[in-house]
């Protein structure tokens, strides 16, 4: 993969539109990029979560090599989640991109894309060059997909809700839980509930739990 995103670099820097799109080859060369340092950035942890150090020299090591490898995957998922914010804005690139990059890719990201469209729509937005996306949560703050898609597939099968829209209702409302209030209007939590309307629903569970107020959602609806 890595001659891939070689051959996709340009030869020379040129004058480009201000007004026009970003260049659809540094796109795709940023994006596979972006995941070659995940895949081995997980590498990396897999490898050391197989490791067992002794002496305090040796944990200490250890330590800091987890957050060196963390760090990078956190790291290249930003900057891929930022090319998707980027070519979600400008549907003739993302047509130009989508091509480029390797089979494997291509569902996924075009998947995302057209969620994110979903989601600018619903907020009454139809051009999408305009969304100006804000970077400004810890990756780590949220629960891990695998618990998060559990929440959501057990909540669609106790009260028929999908698990897709519950998903997107977290993400909406609270980032998947990384900015869990209070809001301006006192809602608390991953669902953002409001201190009545969760005594109503979280039957003593606790506001502040994705799986409590996930399940809670699904009662309300």
């Amino acid at each position: 993969m890595v001659a891939v995103v070689l051959a996709l670099l340009p030869r020379a820097a040129s004058a480009q539109d201000p007004g026009a799109g970003p260049n659809a080859h540094h796109e795709a060369a940023r994006i596979i990029a972006a995941e070659l340092a995940m895949q081995d950035a997980s590498t990396r942890l897999e490898a050391l979560a197989a490791e067992k150090p002794s002496g305090l020299a040796e944990s200490v090591r250890h330590e800091l090599a987890v957050s060196a490898a963390t760090y990078r995957f956190r790291q290249a998922a930003r900057l891929e989640e930022l090319r998707v914010y980027e070519l979600g804005g400008y549907a003739s690139v993302e047509s130009a991109v989508v091509p480029l990059l390797p089979s494997g890719m291509r569902g996924s990201l075009h998947d995302s894309i057209s969620a994110l469209h979903s989601l600018f729509i619903l907020a009454g937005i139809d051009e999408y060059y305009l969304v100006n996306v804000h970077f400004t949560h810890a990756y780590f703050d949220a629960a891990p997909l695998s618990s998060l898609r559990s929440f959501y597939l057990e909540a669609q099968r106790r009260y028929g809700v999908d698990a897709s829209y519950l998903a997107s209702i977290n993400f909406i409302e609270s980032n998947f839980g990384r900015v869990n209030g209070p809001s301006t209007a006192g809602a608390m939590g991953p669902m953002q509930f409001l201190p009545g309307t969760w005594n109503n629903y979280g039957q003593g569970g606790n506001v502040m739990d994705p799986h409590d107020s996930i399940l809670a959602a699904a009662r309300y609806l």
